[in-house]
This record gives structure tokens, sequence and C-alpha cells, in this order.
């Protein structure tokens, strides 16, 4: 799916709609701000809808923009907004939430018709605010990583991978939107949104007032409660993200692998910092040139060719074993099925140094002179010694889930001569050998990032029943079945 493509099917049915609307309901009263009135209810009930099949995964997005403003904005005559940046990001779910589902019901009044006035001014807000979202993110592309947004003079040379949000998260996983497109896509929606409040009583309108109000109310219970399903009793109902289920890992992190490899660089994007000019080379121009471009004052930025296959967050699989070993490989090698427990996000809540008693054996050895001969007397001593250890608290909650959930899954599994992979994110080697030497101690443990964690499953933990690479089943802890797996095992 392309953004263009999405559009044209919009543009279709905001089309049929006003069509609809004209020759058969005779609602319209202007053909042209109904069809941006139709066009409008549709695009903000698609992006709803891929985003409430998915909450966390907006959470996460506003996580990463409330933690850019408070970086950007320090030291700044809005650094007292630090504490509602951190704030935010602490409650991002339900953040994410009330916006979806506020862009959802604003979508579908739109669409019916309902409160004309009120809603041209929340859709421009919001429309303004989505714009305001993704216009920062895209010149954070030319802000230096040790440089604050509003220290302008220090701006350089425009790349990708200096934005603080990678895509703006308008349509979820669904379809990704660089920050620049999503920009000039919401400077669009300002048309509209003027228009609604220019002429907000020319809109159509559907049934009657208080049925318009009836519909929105249960329009607004519903998407509500689908959205809460999706964020804390289930996995999401539709999966836009690479590691769905069916999706072979190990072939498509071969094959990105190797487009990367093959991605040839052909030359530099100059930026001199000093003066501000900007100078485009050729390899070969730059091999000829470069002492007359020095590093104290020129910035560069390669110019390469585009991958065959565009990179996935599958390339970052990567899962470190607690001794450093790499697990990753051993599990998308793994021929047999093979149960992965993840963990996107496990902090100990605590941790104290505790003593405690260790038993060393000690070999005494006495060497003596028999009869011309060297005689070794071995005698062995056990010596008590005091020794530390980092001993660290868990939540209650995920204890009884690794206690009930966790661990008859990993003794089933042992019991058939199978492996369990316990993967943990934001936590510490330690932390990770301690969790897991006590809940489950029959698998093996590992930690990876948490990104990457969260990318795989939206639970925590979560389970993936994978063989030989590909991911044959997922589940939320809440519908984790033992017997489920089994049946899919045998």
């Amino acid at each position: 799916m392309t953004l263009t493509v999405l559009l044209t099917i919009i543009t279709a049915v905001a089309l049929f709609i006003t069509l609809l609307n004209g020759f058969v309901l005779n609602k319209n009263r202007n053909w042209i701000l109904s069809f941006l009135q139709s066009f409008s209810g549709v695009f903000f009930l698609i992006s709803g809808f891929v985003k409430v099949v998915d909450p966390l995964g907006t959470a996460y997005k506003m996580e990463d923009y409330f933690h850019a403003f408070s970086k950007h904005l320090a030291n700044t005559p809005f650094s007292f907004l630090d504490g509602l940046w951190h704030l935010l990001a602490d409650n991002g779910v339900y953040v994410a939430l009330v916006m979806i589902v506020l862009e959802l019901l604003i979508g579908f009044m739109l669409l019916i018709g309902s409160r004309r006035k009120i809603v041209a001014w929340v859709f421009l807000a919001m429309v303004f605010f989505f714009a305001i979202l993704t216009g920062f993110t895209y010149l954070t592309g030319y802000v230096p990583p040790d440089v604050t947004f509003f220290e302008f003079s220090k701006w350089g040379l425009y790349s990708a991978d200096q934005m603080e949000v990678s895509d703006c998260g308008c349509f979820g996983d669904f379809l990704k939107l660089e920050p620049y497109t999503s920009f000039i896509k919401d400077i669009f929606l300002l048309i509209p949104a003027i228009a609604f409040i220019l002429f907000y009583k020319y809109e159509y309108q559907w049934w009657t007032k208080s049925v318009r109000f009836l519909a929105s109310i249960a329009f607004v219970t519903i998407v509500t409660v689908f959205g809460m399903y999706n964020t804390w009793f289930d996995i999401p109902v539709f999966d836009f993200r690479p590691f769905k289920e069916g999706t072979d890992i190990r072939g498509i992190k071969a094959m990105e692998e190797e487009a990367m490899n093959n991605v040839e660089v052909l030359g530099y994007k100059l930026y001199n910092s000093i003066s501000g000019e900007e100078v485009e080379l050729t390899m070969d121009e730059y091999l000829e040139n470069f002492k007359s471009y020095p590093k104290s004052e020129w910035e560069f930025t390669q110019i390469k060719t585009e991958p065959e296959i565009e990179a996935t967050k599958i390339s970052d699989f990567i899962i470190s074993g607690i001794n450093n070993e790499n697990l990753s490989e051993e599990m998308l090698n793994n021929e047999d099925f093979n149960l992965w427990v993840i963990s996107p996000v496990l902090h100990p809540v605590a941790s104290r140094i505790e003593e405690y008693e260790v038993m060393d054996t000690i070999a005494v050895y006495d060497t003596a002179q028999v009869r011309g001969e060297m005689v070794v007397d071995t005698s062995m001593e056990v010596v008590k010694r005091m020794a530390e250890r980092e001993v660290f608290e868990w939540q209650q909650k995920y204890i009884k889930r690794y206690t009930d959930i966790v661990g008859p899954a990993i003794d089933y599994l042992k019991s058939i001569g199978k492996e369990t992979y316990v993967v943990v994110g934001g936590a510490g080697q330690l932390a990770v050998e301690d969790l897991t030497s006590r809940f489950a101690p029959e698998a093996q443990a590992g930690t990876a990032d948490e990104i990457l964690l969260k990318t795989m499953i939206r639970s925590n933990p979560g389970f993936i029943l994978a063989k030989d690479g590909v991911v044959i089943r997922k589940w939320h802890f809440n519908k984790f079945n033992l017997e489920e797996l089994k049946q899919l095992i045998q």
C-alpha cells in the first residue's frame, strides 16, 4: 500500500458518497463542500482505524514525540513545560487512546454531518496539531545530534538519520510516511479544515439530530472498547508489523542484509558549517579534492544507491544471550518447534546487595621423601566464606505471569525436548539472569533492544511459536493457551 493508492481509494469512496447525497438522498447543498466533507471524514476514519487496532504503536510514537519536545525545548523560555512532556510520555497509552478515539469520532461526525460547527473547529485544531508535529519532526533532520532545535545558527545539512521520529505514525504500521510527506498531507488537509469553519452551514446532514447524537454515542463506545481490547486484552486484530504470523524472519533478514551490502556510495553532500555553502561531489571528485574540504569546516553526508529491498525492523533482529553469545542465530536456525517468550520492557522495581555463604573446597598438598622417593599426601579442606550478590525485586504481576503462564509452557516444551527462549528488553544482563533463573530456569535467556521487542509483539510477556525461523503463531499472555500450543506442535 502506498499513499497514492490510499488517497485514490479515499477519493473514490468520497466521490461515491457525494454522488449518493446528490442524486439519491438529495442532501447536497454544495457539491464541492460535500466532497470535502466526505473525503475528510473517510480519511480520518481510515487513519483512526489503522491506529485503533494497535494503540500501543501510537503510544510508543507519541512517547518519541514527547521526549523530542523535552530535549529541544530545554534551555528555552518553554523549558517549564518539561514536566508536562514527561507526564504525557509516562501516560502515553492513555494519550494515544484519547487521540485515536477523538480522530475516529470527528471522522464519523463529519461523515454524518453531526454538530457541524464544533466538529469544524476540532477538525482544524487536530490538523493544525498534526502539522506542527510532522513539520517539527522533518526540520529536526537539519539539527545535528548535539544541537537543540532553536539553535538555528548551528543547523547543518539535512539527514534523515538526525530526525527525532523516523515516521509520523499517522497510519500506524499500516503505511509508513516520511515526516515531510506527512507534513504536506497535513497542509493539504488545512484546505477543507478552513472551508468547514467558513461554510459549515452548507455541509450535508444525515438523519435527524437525535439519531445523529445516538449514533455518535454508540460509535464512540464501540471504538473505545475496541481500542482498549487491542491495548490490554489481546494483540492487535490486524498485524501490520514485519513480524506477523507466517513471516520467514530468517529468510527476510538474509535478503535485507544482502541488499544493504550491495548499496554503493556514489559521492558526498558537503555542508560548510561556517559559510553555509553546500556542495555535491561524485566519489571521484571527492577523492581528487578531499584536501579542499577539511572535516573541521565541512559536514559530510553520503550519497548512496537505494537498496533493492527496503530494510525493516527484521534487519535489527539481534538477541544477545546473558553470556553475550549470539542467541538470535540459534533461534532463527532452530529447525524444530520452539517458543519465544518476549518481554519488551521489564524493569526490576528495586535491587539490593545480599551476602551469602559460599563453601570452598581447598586441596592441601604435603610432600615428603620416603626411602629416597617423593610422596605427595593430599587432603581436602572445606572453607566457609561470605560473598556478595545483587538481588532484584520484580512487580508481583510479572512474577505471577511467569509463574502461572510461562513456567508451565517451558516445562511442557522441556518434557518433549524442545527449546524455549526468554528475551527481555529494558533490563541489564544481571537482572535478566536473576529473573530467568528464578522463574524460567529451563529456558535460554537473552536481552535485546526494547524497540525491536515492542515491534515483535504487543504483550508483556508475549508468546511466539516459531519453527526454522518462521513465525507460526503469536499470543497475548491473556490469550495464551497451552492446549492450543500442544495441538500446533503435535
